[in-house]
């Protein structure tokens, strides 16, 4: 008896499964899958990695303008002129109320943002409190003294708040 070499492709004509195969690498694994892709997977992550890179480059860029920024002089005045104009009824408070602004790790840069309320007709006031240094702004006789001035300063300062002295 001779053996016939029986081959699986003749069972099916050439528009069938040999027809398909004809496109592919007949072993169908994920990465002959990736390869037929692969310029298109490049270009999309050419476009995610561009696009973190640019989005970290505007964060710092814009916690850079938000430190060099400062309250403009009419603001400053137009609040001074308000708490001049609003006279409320003298009670008697024995505490003093101070804005605190920011608690920095190193005094320098308390300093600097010091020196830039100074210049906008502020009194700044830097403390040390345990490992940071604090600035505060203001010795207001009342809360609502302070309050007008807050919510100009939380333009600059998010997370400022009034506290006594």
């Amino acid at each position: 008896m001779e053996k016939q070499n029986n081959c699986q492709f003749e069972l099916f004509s050439e528009s069938g499964v040999s027809a398909r195969l004809s496109g592919y690498k007949a072993d169908k694994t994920f990465l002959a899958y990736i390869r037929y892709y692969e310029k298109t997977l490049l270009v999309i992550i050419g476009i995610v990695i561009t696009g973190i890179i640019s989005f970290s480059l505007g964060v710092e860029r814009g916690k850079g303008l938000s430190m060099s920024s400062s309250i403009p002089i009419e603001q400053v005045q137009q609040i001074k002129a308000r708490e001049e104009t609003v006279k409320e009824p003298e009670t008697p408070e024995k505490d003093d109320y101070i804005i605190q602004l920011a608690s920095y790790k190193t005094r320098t840069y308390a300093k600097r943002e010091a020196e830039l309320l100074k210049k906008n007709g502020l009194s700044p006031l830097i403390l040390n409190k345990g490992s940071y240094v604090v600035l505060y702004v203001g010795n207001f006789p009342s809360r609502k003294t302070a309050q007008s001035l807050l919510s100009e300063l939380k333009k600059r300062y998010k997370d400022c708040y009034i506290r006594r002295l």
